[in-house]
């Protein structure tokens, strides 16, 4: 190795280690300017490998050359090459002979030493120059990748320097960007160097890159070029949103999807889109729940569980984020109409059933089908029926949620004004409101009187005059009036009627015959009377005046004997007290009758049952008896005394 003597060369010398040369085979015969050069760096030379290193002939001779640089770059004319002193013997390829030697040419200096029997070669370039590199004519910026957020790549490159005394390169950034640089690939003395920025923003006037030669001789002027970074913005807001209604009118869960347009990619001003953010806003956004996807997807499945039409105010917003920040926010107002209860009923149906059955009156309401959901209505999902008004219904089959019901009255009254049934349809929207339509129930009465009662002598003996009386077949129901369920008799009016008394049937018998004490004929007033009974209540009478002709007869053993009534002397009358009574009671009657005759007390039950007799005798015109029967059970009894033709008849009861 040589060392080139800095003194001779005013400190202007550069020695580059690291630029060896191995298995160099210099001859003694080979000169600088025959030694071929493969490689020149910025700094100085550098030998392709196997060109030279420092050979010793004899291992046994302990040499090394003085530790020195392997090239040698002087800013002057001419400097000193020195070999280690100490050796016997010195050979340069120039011919000299000394232990130093002056270059003033650039090229390859070697030199052979000997020291006894061991011998040792080495070799060292020459460059000299006097001349300071000019500037850099150009900076070439070059865009690698300028439209990825926070990664925006630029090449900066200068041209290869001639000069000779050019040692390297020297770089430097101004500016705020600077900041926000990392060197990729070269450095800052490179002659090419690639570099990432993490800012979005555009150079501004002081953001710029300069760079300039170094030499042996001194550095050059530095060339500036301003920095072509543009600003990279935030994508641009989405240009739509697209609202699809997937079910709408199902009340409390209607279904909205939310679709956004695809990412947008990089452009040379925007950074690409990486992802979405949806927000819902307004009223409506409290009764939101996103089914499907999520706030960062690009497609959303919502639903609400209100029914109300959006409002000013309710919105679905969408915004692209990116390495460069978020887009502005595109809002499209909610789609969502107003969906309310099903309209009411458009009908009801009533159909009579039974329409004649006194108390027991049935009619069948039906309801239509209940409607589907439409675009402003949700789907009807039931029934509520109810009645209104003074007729009373009761339930038969199905009920008052059914579309279809039978009800009964027990009221045979036709309705009237306000007698109403009313439906209307349940909904998950609310319920609708009501349809109602008056009751058709018409007027059901009892059954017309009896057409006719047939009257028939069935024993004509003196005071006990026999006749039959039979009503007519109990009459069907009709529309305006209830079947007939059986018969009422009255007892006979009148003067006549009076004396009769019910021997078989009873007062609901349809045939009853009635025997007579008096043997008079049926005058104005002697009449009996019929009527039907009925579920709907009793039906009007038919009266039938008595057929009773004038039956002459002898007057009774042991009376008076009279002509047609025993003697008076002022009106008869008949007293019963207590009245009503518990069974012991006293009759007084005023006869009229001054002689002395006998007389007949009878009680009978309301059937005509005799139930009790008194033979008793009157006395200057005064029957008074005292009865006690407390047997008697509660109810009416008629009392009747008979004297010769005279009979007289009360009503008494029994408590």
């Amino acid at each position: 190795m040589f060392t080139a003597n800095a003194q001779t060369i005013s400190n202007k010398v550069i020695a580059t280690s690291g630029s060896s040369f191995s298995n160099a085979n210099f001859s003694a015969s080979q000169t600088v300017g025959e030694v071929s050069i493969n490689t020149l760096t910025a700094v100085g030379i550098t030998m392709n490998q196997g060109f030279h290193q420092p050979t010793v002939d004899n291992n046994q001779c302990n040499f090394s050359l003085n530790g020195g640089a392997d090239s040698i770059i002087v800013c002057g004319t001419s400097t000193t090459i020195a070999a280690t002193s100490g050796f016997t013997t010195y050979l340069w390829s120039n011919g000299l002979t000394t232990s130093s030697i002056t270059a003033s040419a650039s090229g390859w200096y070697k030199c052979t030493v000997t020291q006894g029997t061991c011998t040792a070669t080495d070799s060292v370039y020459l460059r000299i120059s006097n001349v300071v590199p000019t500037a850099p004519t150009a900076i070439t910026i070059t865009a690698l990748q300028t439209n990825v957020c926070g990664a925006r790549k630029y090449r900066y490159s200068v041209p290869v320097s001639t000069a000779a005394s050019l040692t390297g390169y020297s770089w430097s950034f101004q500016g705020p960007l600077y900041a926000s640089m990392t060197i990729d690939s070269g450095s800052l003395n490179s002659r090419v160097l690639t570099v990432t920025y993490t800012s979005n923003l555009v150079a501004s006037l002081s953001d710029s890159v300069k760079c300039r030669y170094t030499s042996i001789c001194g550095n050059s002027l530095s060339k500036a070029a301003k920095l072509t970074n543009t600003a990279l913005n935030v994508p641009a807001a989405p240009v739509s949103i697209t609202i699809t209604s997937v079910a709408q009118n199902v009340c409390g869960n209607r279904l909205y999807r939310y679709t956004a347009p695809n990412l947008p990619v990089a452009t040379t001003t925007t950074g690409a889109a990486t992802g979405w953010v949806w927000e819902l806003t307004g009223s409506l956004s409290e009764f939101a729940n996103i089914d499907s996807g999520d706030v960062n997807t690009q497609k959303i499945l919502v639903s609400f569980n209100s029914n109300d039409a959006s409002v000013a105010g309710d919105s679905i917003k969408l915004y692209y984020t990116s390495g460069c920040g978020d887009s502005k926010t595109k809002a499209s107002k909610l789609t969502n109409t107003a969906l309310k209860a099903p309209t009411a009923p458009a009908s009801i149906t009533i159909t009579a059933l039974q329409t004649n059955v006194c108390g027991a009156r049935r009619y069948r309401y039906t309801a239509p089908v209940l409607p589907a959901a439409t675009t402003t209505a949700g789907v009807a999902t039931g029934y509520v029926w109810d009645f209104i008004g003074a007729l009373s219904a009761t339930v038969d089959s199905g009920s008052l949620t059914s579309r279809v019901f039978t009800a009964s009255f027990s009221s045979n009254a036709a309705s009237a004004i306000g007698d109403s049934v009313r439906v209307y349809y349940t909904s998950d929207c609310g319920n609708s409101l009501r349809k109602a339509l008056k009751l058709t129930n018409t007027l059901l009465s009892a059954p017309l009187a009896p057409a006719s009662i047939t009257i028939q002598l069935k024993s004509d003996v003196c005071y006990l005059r026999t006749y039959r009386y039979i009503a007519p077949v109990l009459p069907a129901a009709t529309t305006t009036a209830g079947v007939a369920t059986g018969y009422i008799w009255s007892t006979p009016f009148g003067a006549l009627g009076s004396t009769g008394v019910i021997d078989s049937g009873n007062v609901n018998s349809k045939i009853i015959t009635v025997t007579y004490s008096s043997n008079a004929a049926a005058a104005a007033g002697d009449s009996i009377k019929l009527r039907f009974s009925s579920g709907c209540g009793n039906g009007a009478f038919k009266a039938q005046k008595l057929s009773n002709i004038l039956k002459a007869c002898p007057p009774l053993p042991g009376f008076s004997k009279t002509t047609t009534k025993p003697t008076t002397t002022n009106d008869l009358g008949m007293q019963i007290f207590p009245n009503p009574n518990n069974g012991n009671f006293t009759i007084k009657i005023n006869t009229g009758v001054l002689s002395k005759a006998k007389a007949l007390i009878e009680i009978r039950d309301i059937q005509g049952r005799l139930v009790h007799s008194i033979n008793t005798q009157n006395i200057n015109g005064l029957i008074n008896e005292q009865v006690q029967k407390n047997e008697l059970t509660s109810g009416v009894y008629l009392v009747t005394y008979r004297l010769g033709e005279v009979r007289k008849s009360v009503k008494m009861v029994v408590e």
